[in-house]
């Protein structure tokens, strides 16, 4: 992960998650999702996966906007929200499970895979903020992992299994860390992610010039915004001048986020939520499995 910027100033001392967005945000969203698929069960699981509605590589669109749904639901959402989207995502996850050919084992509802993808989810807040803003101290960083304890129960976890402390977070993720390899297949999905490729199939020639133009750019971030033990199983560089180049950006985005709306953005998702439930409809849209299974 490239070295944190330290800023003379920083927005207000953050007491909960919803303190951490930051523009930043998106610049760390694909290095986030490699840091999950870094996980052997979490990368086979999503790479093979046989819920085609819910595969970033044929609905782009979709897969941002509920996993954004996710996040805004862990954030600002009420109970009865939450609720809501737990039931849904173990419906999804429950179509996801190896088979015989699969190179390890792994079951979309594992709580060990789902503690995993909360604990990088958890990451992704700390860090965005601490890239443009500098390091939090270990008193904010403590509230802040209690605080993170909707992104646990989110999937399906309870309280109980969520850290509740910084120290208690430290120990578990560098553990975590321990475990982290990327097959040929994974890192070929992330790396597709990364540069934006995952876009040509789905989206044709509109999607082949977005990638051209914004691919390198993207590339960059999130090679910038991962850490290091990730960049270096996915095989990626960084040197001394992208590091240079990164800070300046960060402190470009420290400007910028003053303006930013992110509350406004995860709040507009809460709204589509509660209009899809208020409908009858499933929020994470109708369940396609290959094979042309059904259900809606």
């Amino acid at each position: 992960m490239a070295k944190i910027y330290r800023a003379p100033f920083r927005k207000k001392q953050p007491e909960s998650l919803t303190d951490l967005v930051t523009l930043a945000g998106m610049s760390n969203n694909a290095a986030n999702v490699v840091m999950q698929l870094a996980n052997p069960g979490v990368g086979h699981g999503v790479e093979e996966s046989r819920v085609a509605s819910g595969r970033t590589t044929d609905r782009p669109l979709k897969r941002a906007r509920t996993t954004t749904q996710y996040l805004a639901v862990a954030l600002y959402g009420t109970e009865r929200d939450r609720s809501v989207y737990r039931r849904a995502i173990a419906e999804v996850h429950s179509h996801v499970h190896s088979t015989e050919e699969s190179p390890v084992r792994y079951s979309g509802n594992a709580r060990k895979l789902q503690l995993w993808v909360a604990a990088c989810l958890f990451r992704y807040y700390v860090d965005q903020y601490e890239f443009v803003y500098g390091k939090l101290d270990e008193p904010t960083l403590d509230r802040l992992t209690a605080s993170a304890t909707t992104l646990a129960t989110g999937v399906n976890l309870s309280a109980e299994e969520w850290p509740q402390t910084w120290s208690a977070f430290t120990e578990y993720w560098e553990r975590g860390l321990q475990d982290v390899r990327i097959a040929g297949a994974v890192r070929d999905y992330c790396d597709d992610l990364a540069t934006l490729r995952f876009v040509n199939e789905p989206w044709g020639p509109i999607g082949v010039v977005l990638s051209s133009i914004l691919g390198r750019p993207f590339h960059f971030f999130t090679r910038g915004t991962i850490h290091p033990a990730f960049r270096d199983a996915m095989g990626w560089s960084w040197t001394a001048t992208d590091q240079r180049l990164f800070e300046a950006a960060m402190r470009l985005v420290r400007v910028a986020d003053a303006f930013f709306p992110g509350s406004l953005l995860y709040r507009g998702h809460l709204v589509d939520l509660r209009a899809r439930v208020a409908l009858g409809r499933n929020p994470l849209g109708p369940l396609k499995l290959d094979g042309g299974s059904r259900a809606a």
